[in-house]
């Protein structure tokens, strides 16, 4: 059955993700995602230190796919070396973290201030760290000491938004467990909703929706109204050229007759003012000749 084989899938990769944890215990190891196609399985390893697990030249991470082809019968495996957004807010990093440094020897509350520290800077709504065990010293009874700041949610359905994780650290003397709940920055809890802003900026949504439906409206009224000028242009000019031939045979004739016309015109009024021109010519002279016969 289909569904035998999806649980089967998921058994493989919880079983590789275990036998990583231990392998790549001193890498800091965080998580492991599984992809399997049908040319290879990726294999995506996040840790906080990626080199211990790439090796000299490789040859741990050449070691480790051998070792992966062989354990779980995968064919071609490629490992890769995932980054990790936001390590201050991931609960994985952050308790590995305050483990490596507790079994390295540093006192764990200065730890524990450092790490709350650390996630409030990253901009978490809240977090919470609890410590039961052996926090006292040697001989004394075993407490439980919680470090807490902003806002956490620990009952009903929305604690499922609380990213959570525990660890069992090993200092020099007894043993602390320690929880770890982080509220992240994106995360909105339905009591801290305002419904009056909401319904506003809901409001405001819709209104700028029918803004933008009304401004396409517009510019498809104007887009159609410029196409049917366009059209329109375009039918005159075709009516222009079809009535173009017959209009201007007859016109050209007829200016070239009244050329023709205005040229005998002028050439009849240049010919009849020459003799006008010569006795006027004729008079002037007789004048200026008895006028020097009057002087003399």
């Amino acid at each position: 059955m289909k569904e035998n084989y999806f649980v089967k899938d998921k058994l493989k990769k919880i079983a590789i993700a275990n036998y990583l944890k231990k392998k790549l215990a001193s890498a800091g190891f965080i998580d492991v995602e599984v992809l399997k196609s049908v040319f290879n399985t990726r294999i995506v390893i996040y840790s906080l230190k990626p080199g211990f697990i790439i090796g000299k030249k490789g040859s741990n991470i050449r070691a480790l796919t051998e070792d992966l082809e062989k354990r779980f019968e995968l064919s071609k495996v490629h490992i890769e070396i995932g980054e990790i957004p936001n390590k201050d807010l991931d609960p994985k990093v952050v308790i590995e973290n305050i483990f490596s440094n507790i079994s390295r020897g540093v006192t764990w509350k200065s730890v524990v201030y450092n790490a709350l520290r650390q996630i409030k800077e990253a901009g978490a709504i809240g977090a919470e760290i609890i410590a039961k065990g052996n926090t006292s010293g040697k001989g004394q009874r075993k407490r439980k000491s919680r470090f807490f700041f902003g806002y956490m949610k620990k009952a009903g359905d929305q604690k499922s938004l609380v990213a959570m994780e525990k660890r069992t650290t090993f200092p020099g003397l007894g043993t602390i467990g320690i929880t770890l709940r982080i509220v992240r920055p994106d995360i909105v809890f339905s009591d801290k909703i305002d419904v009056l802003e909401f319904s506003k900026k809901y409001k405001m949504e819709i209104q700028e929706e029918e803004l933008l439906e009304r401004q396409s409206e517009v510019s498809k009224d104007a887009e159609e109204k410029v196409e049917k000028k366009n059209a329109d242009k375009k039918v005159v000019k075709e009516d222009d050229k079809t009535e173009k031939p017959k209009v201007k045979t007859p016109a050209k004739k007829k200016v070239s007759t009244k050329k023709k016309d205005d040229t005998k015109d002028e050439t009849k009024s240049v010919k009849e003012e020459k003799p006008v021109d010569s006795k006027k010519e004729e008079k002037s002279s007789d004048k200026e000749e008895t006028k020097k016969e009057e002087i003399k």
